[in-house]
């Protein structure tokens, strides 16, 4: 990113979208990633938000760094793919926050999952997964007390 992107004039935002839940551990990997942002952009404000089940939503989310100053706001939906609420729920919201925010530029970016490098990485796992299993399992259900 270049300097002038975090001008007064020009300010950018990220919004980190993700589905919510009322689990709070479930939270866990979504600020998990907010911190890796806020660590590799300091600058840039950011914020996590929730469609379902927990706050912030995406208008309050996306209203805190307005009034921080930003006018450029970039959405992420940390989705695996383009379902109901990426192809109508957020693009709905989004067309109601231009309308009350019309001096701030949204930018709605598509599902994470369907990112060709989330998609390499997910196969990478899933081959991981498999390749340290031997024929010593004793059970069908193992590793679920990893955490």
């Amino acid at each position: 990113m270049s300097s002038d992107q975090f001008s007064p004039s020009n300010r950018a935002g990220m919004i980190l979208l993700a589905h919510g839940s009322r689990d709070p551990l479930w939270r866990q990997p979504i600020e998990a990633v907010l911190l890796a942002v806020q660590a590799s952009q300091p600058d840039l404000p950011c914020a996590c938000a929730y469609l379902d089940a927990c706050a912030p939503d995406l208008p309050t989310a996306a209203n805190a760094l307005i009034a921080q100053g930003v006018n450029r706001l970039t959405v992420l939906p940390l989705f695996l793919g383009t379902g109901k609420h990426a192809r109508e729920d957020i693009p709905r919201l989004l067309s109601e926050l231009c309308l009350q925010h019309p001096a701030c530029q949204f930018d709605l970016q598509t599902a994470a999952g369907e990112n060709p490098r989330v998609t390499a990485l997910l196969a990478q796992l899933a081959v991981e997964a498999i390749a340290p299993q031997s024929a010593d399992s004793g059970s069908n259900i193992q590793n679920l007390d990893k955490k």
